[in-house]
């Protein structure tokens, strides 16, 4: 019951606040992306301490940004419901 009110009160977020959780998870998922690829090249791993710093860097920083995202899109939310 609570996950369905959830559910339907997300999905009648107000437009820029439905804009920044998308793109916080679009970016989320890119990092997460880039840094499978990274992690995935045969020796890169091994050779390349740098190239593993940077991949461990793009797999925890998405955490990060949608809990921003989040944080960021509740507050717009809570403004635009308190202007209507």
């Amino acid at each position: 019951m609570k996950l369905r009110a959830v559910l339907r009160r997300m999905l009648q977020m107000s437009d820029p606040a439905w804009f920044i959780f998308l793109r916080s998870l679009q970016l989320s998922c890119v990092m997460l992306f880039c840094s499978f690829l990274l992690l995935l090249e045969p020796g890169s791993v091994v050779q390349s301490y740098p190239r593993y710093i940077t991949a461990l860097a793009l797999y925890e920083t998405p955490q990060g940004i949608l809990l921003l995202g989040l944080i960021l899109s509740a507050c717009l939310e809570e403004v635009y419901t308190r202007n209507s």
